[in-house]
């Protein structure tokens, strides 16, 4: 099955089983997918310190910003205890 099909496919399931148009659906999937893409760009930003700290917890909040922070620091200290141990 081609992309296309399957993706059609897809679009008249999802229409289908909320009883919707699929020209709604495909809007909220757009709208979705910018949203996710925006914040992947912010925290993609924020890490390689292109935007300031203050800006990224304006956008994702203080608990997303201390996960994302979390990660960070624990990717460097894994990092860093593999140079150690190599």
């Amino acid at each position: 099955m081609s992309m296309q099909a399957q993706f059609a496919q897809q679009l008249a399931f999802v229409a289908a089983q909320r009883h919707a148009a699929e020209d709604a659906i495909l809007a909220q999937a757009l709208r979705e997918g910018v949203q996710a893409l925006y914040r992947e760009a912010l925290i993609e930003a924020y890490l390689l310190q292109r935007i300031p700290r203050e800006q990224i917890l304006q956008e994702l909040g203080l608990d997303q910003l201390k996960e994302l922070e979390y990660q960070r620091d624990a990717l460097i200290r894994d990092v860093a205890w593999g140079r150690q141990h190599a």
